[in-house]
């Protein structure tokens, strides 16, 4: 967390998407309050470690996701959520949907080439609809996660 804290104080870009841009208000919450008490790396480290983030590090994004605020989570949407089991369900991620997802700079070649990948088998010749249909979806999910990174809504 704390290196995504120097990276952000430095200017650069921590992710893509809307948990990106919570996690990027909550470090801009901590820079002014460190600010507001006169208070150095130390302060900092302490505003960022009461903070209370919780993140997922992952293959395809970062989960933010909020156990003491679970709803939005597309994860939990119509899911059977085994008992005893906490935070996210991460074999129904949804990085293209959900409020929780950080696509991260390290994800970004992961979905491009995806995307590619559903474009060209799109061009097999005599694909059955069914299963273009599917192709089709799995396509515009990746593009939507990269219209995130490209700044764009489509």
């Amino acid at each position: 967390m704390k290196d995504l804290y120097d990276v952000h104080g430095r200017g650069e870009t921590i992710g893509f998407g809307p948990g990106a841009d919570r996690l990027k208000a909550v470090f801009d919450q901590i820079t002014a309050t460190a600010r507001a008490r006169h208070g150095d790396a130390r302060v900092e480290a302490d505003l960022l470690s009461k903070a209370r983030i919780t993140i997922r590090f992952g293959t395809l994004n970062n989960c933010l996701f909020d156990e003491r605020n679970p709803a939005g989570a597309v994860c939990l949407e119509n899911a059977i959520v085994p008992d005893g089991h906490t935070g996210p369900l991460e074999d129904r991620c949804r990085p293209d949907r959900c409020p929780n997802s950080m696509i991260g700079i390290e994800h970004a070649q992961i979905h491009e080439a995806h995307h590619r990948t559903q474009l060209a088998l799109l061009q097999t010749p005599g694909l059955p609809a069914c299963r273009k249909a599917l192709i089709t979806r799995e396509a515009e999910r990746a593009e939507a996660v990269l219209n995130k990174i490209r700044g764009t809504q489509a």
